[in-house]
């Protein structure tokens, strides 16, 4: 249904602008941050964790397809780490499924696609972060198999056993 493709430099461009923008957006709701400071760090923490840019070792920020049309649906960004009990996981940093391309199953089948190549990379359990504000991404990721692990700072560390 859906297939991960490596994004272009361009590609690239226009995810780190859009993806710094919303990530502030998120601060500014969940950390009660002004959106000078929440654009600061959100600019900030893309710039620590994103070293190489789309090169980065144990990053992919991929852009998502629908195989059977060829049209670009949505972007991932999803990142391999050892979790505070030293096992290796998948982290999903960033997800967008476009506007016109949600409901239709491709946030599902791109979770499973992630989770595939990362069991396959030798990972035992993927995470990550729900914001509160984010009812609709909060209820997919339980769906998909998520439960809550840990609350934060305007949300909710969400993990997996693969």
């Amino acid at each position: 249904m859906i297939e991960f493709k490596k994004m272009s430099e361009a590609e690239f461009s226009q995810f780190w602008a859009y993806s710094v923008s919303e990530y502030a957006k998120d601060l500014m709701n969940g950390e009660n941050l002004d959106r000078e400071t929440a654009l600061k760090n959100a600019g900030r923490e893309f710039g620590e964790m994103l070293t190489d840019g789309p090169d980065t070792e144990d990053h992919f920020v991929m852009a998502i397809w629908d195989a059977q049309s060829g049209k670009e649906v949505g972007w991932i960004w999803y990142c391999y780490e050892t979790d505070e009990d030293d096992m290796q996981q998948v982290f999903l940093c960033d997800f967008l499924i476009f506007e016109d391309d949600r409901r239709k199953g491709y946030a599902s089948a791109a979770l499973a696609e992630m989770e595939r190549r990362a069991k396959a990379d030798g990972c035992a359990a993927a995470a990550l972060f729900a914001w509160d504000h984010n009812g609709p991404g909060a209820a997919l990721y339980r769906k998909c198999g998520y439960a809550p692990e840990e609350r934060d700072v305007g949300g909710v560390r969400m993990k997996k056993m693969l």
